[in-house]
């Protein structure tokens, strides 16, 4: 059954967000199974200026190999859309992780740095969805996670416990006491299907429980067993599209966020080449 068909006997759950209590907060340790199969291939899209410093959240879809250079791969990320207009400065890279400690727990022994994929650049941006591909050039010894394989049954994971993993910014809710981003995950469940705009355009979204916050957008959303389920694109508020976004712990059954469904990322990455 694909989400459009399920959308029918779905859409009253989101209405009612009495059904649907989220889990307020982010996490890096403690990490599901599902989550650990995921957390290397998500990583920070980066964009930096003189000034300014932006951050979204991307993983991991497909690579292929370097035409021109038989020691190098073109590796493919979905990331956020509004991120191809929000991003101003000229660098723009791809990195597995931000702000971590100089030294492991031992306080000796020196961290690895970070898997990082050079001069990132937008290849399609969907502007129904606000989810972009975007590609870098690297060599085929990276240390990288594998591509998180896309199909169009997401539904099944429908009532079930979810979970999403990026870059949120945490300095932004002062509940959190938190100043760093780092990589985190956050769990929620799927809610259920709801209608919302983006940029006068109505389509179907997946209603979740997941904490997001600015920068988790482009994330990806899995269930218990590691199977694809969505993209934290936007938290669910505003007169356009009637649904309520608390970001408030003190408040009770609360959910916050919208997730693009498999199968309109399953589209774009066909439109771009990667089915």
């Amino acid at each position: 059954m694909t989400l459009q068909r399920l959308f029918i006997s779905v859409v009253l759950v989101v209405t009612h967000a009495t059904q649907s209590t989220a889990d307020e907060g982010f996490f890096t340790g403690d990490k599901p199974p599902a989550v650990r199969a995921l957390w290397p291939s998500v990583f920070a899209f980066v964009c930096e200026g003189r000034r300014d410093y932006y951050t979204a959240t991307a993983f991991l879809v497909g690579r292929k190999p370097d035409k021109r250079n038989a020691k190098r791969a073109e590796y493919y990320f979905i990331t956020a859309g509004h991120a191809s207009k929000e991003c101003k400065g000229r660098r723009r890279y791809l990195v597995e992780n931000l702000n971590q400690p100089r030294f492991e727990k031992d306080g000796i022994t020196v961290k690895r740095a970070p898997q990082r994929l050079k001069r990132a650049r937008f290849v399609t941006v969907d502007d129904t969805y606000d989810i972009a591909v975007v590609k870098a050039r690297a060599s085929t010894r990276i240390a990288i996670g594998k591509p998180v394989p896309v199909d169009d049954q997401c539904d099944r994971a429908l009532y079930q416990e979810v979970y999403s993993v990026g870059f949120p910014g945490v300095g932004r809710r002062r509940s959190l006491h938190l100043k760093r981003e780092v990589k985190r995950w956050s769990k929620g469940r799927f809610v259920g299907l709801g209608i919302a705009d983006f940029r006068g355009v109505d389509a179907t979204y997946i209603a979740a429980s997941v904490d997001s916050l600015p920068g988790s957008s482009g994330g990806p959303v899995v269930d218990a067993h590691g199977r694809f389920v969505g993209v934290v694109v936007k938290g669910a508020s505003g007169k356009d599209n009637a649904y309520r976004y608390d970001v408030d712990p003190r408040k009770k059954n609360d959910w916050q966020t919208f997730l693009v469904p498999c199968d309109a990322v399953l589209r774009l990455l066909q439109r771009a080449g990667l089915e």
